[in-house]
């Protein structure tokens, strides 16, 4: 059974000769997922964004442009509908290998790039696309999911094409990967303000952005920011703690494992492609897990079974009363340090009243922490 649908869209071009006007430095797929029971309600407020800023029209991009104010306002409304935004993004220029600098080639590596990491988080999933724009690419696509996800009893997956004319959703589809590329794409980038303010609109709704290659360091400092706000070597060894904990288990299909990696991977695309200074809540954090997992994990599991393991494993995230964030600066490391001495001294002080009390009532024949086991935390309390 199909629990999930996905209405894919596409950027960009084959092209790999970036002396031709019109050759885009980037592909970028585009999926639009959500629960089957969720589609009446999303074509619904999708078409509601449709009448607001189009008209009778279908939505397109290009009837935006570069108006990003424009742009901005039309995607504040299309993220309101319950759809959640899975994107490949592509940046050409490193493709160095010589078999994919052939076209059909090239589009392998793009089907099995999409697909590992789609079907990895929806494996029961029905996708539906429109035949506009790359054909190849789509087409080729279908064959490569055919191919590769055989119908079973765990596992099903199907494709289907639709006219862009008739689907809102495949429009909305292509408006947010036109978006994605006014923040990657050179032929059609925006300034650095649009592509922020996109991108933070965006992440909340993010699944899963897969960009290739990977890029943990940041290439530059922001200058945006001041050495108090910004460490390029901190920032640089959070980033690449973060890219090897996710290398060495971006396969895993252990569940809790799954939500380590995607957290790690939304707080690493909040530092790159956001604010490298905001804290991420954990109300966010969780919400963005559960719309992998079918349910809101608590607070408690995110606490002990996500975060404590990632930093048991030598992965540097900070904290503070505003959430989590991959560290900037040593006052992020600071923010740490001072949230967990605010939770640790009470308790130290509690355990060492409840020592004393004991020891008062029995004359000091019982002390609590007269075990081996706590010769360290005697030497604290």
């Amino acid at each position: 059974m199909h629990n999930y649908l996905a209405f894919l869209d596409e950027f960009g071009n084959a092209g790999l000769d970036f002396t031709k006007p019109g050759t885009s430095t980037h592909f970028i797929v585009a999926a639009l997922t959500l629960p089957k029971d969720k589609r009446d309600e999303a074509e619904n407020r999708i078409e509601a964004v449709q009448k607001q800023f189009f008209g009778n029209g279908p939505i397109k991009s290009s009837t935006i442009g570069t108006d990003h104010k424009r742009r901005k306002q039309v995607l504040m409304a299309l993220l309101a509908a319950p759809f959640q935004v899975f994107a490949l993004v592509v940046d050409k220029r490193e493709l160095t290998g010589e078999g994919l600098r052939y076209k059909g080639s090239f589009f392998k590596f793009l089907h099995g790039q999409a697909d590992s990491e789609l079907f990895r988080i929806f494996p029961n999933l029905e996708l539906m696309a429109s035949r506009r724009g790359n054909a190849e690419f789509m087409e080729g696509f279908v064959k490569y999911v055919k191919q590769h996800h055989i119908p079973n009893l765990f596992n099903q997956a199907s494709f289907g094409f639709v006219n862009a004319d008739d689907s809102i959703l495949v429009q909305a589809a292509h408006f947010v990967a036109d978006t994605l590329a006014r923040c990657y794409d050179e032929t059609v980038m925006a300034d650095e303000a649009s592509r922020r303010e996109f991108t933070k609109l965006m992440a909340p709704k993010l699944v899963k952005l897969k960009y290739w290659p990977e890029r943990f360091a940041p290439a530059t400092v922001d200058a945006r920011f001041d050495e108090s706000q910004y460490n390029p070597m901190l920032a640089d060894l959070g980033l690449r703690l973060a890219g090897d904990f996710i290398g060495r288990n971006a396969n895993s299909r252990v569940p809790v494992v799954t939500d380590q990696v995607a957290c790690l991977n939304y707080l690493a695309f909040h530092f790159r492609h956001v604010d490298p200074t905001r804290y991420v809540s954990s109300r966010e954090l969780i919400y963005n897990l559960a719309e992998r997992r079918n349910n809101v994990p608590s607070l408690h599991y995110f606490q002990t079974h996500v975060i404590a393991p990632l930093r048991d494993a030598g992965v540097l995230i900070a904290s503070s009363s505003k959430g989590y964030k991959l560290p900037a600066s040593e006052g992020d490391l600071l923010d740490f340090v001072n949230h967990s001495n605010s939770i640790i001294q009470p308790l130290l002080a509690r355990i060492n009243k409840c020592r004393d009390q004991v020891r008062m009532a029995t004359g000091g024949a019982i002390d609590i922490l007269d075990q081996p086991e706590y010769d360290r935390l005697r030497e604290r309390v």
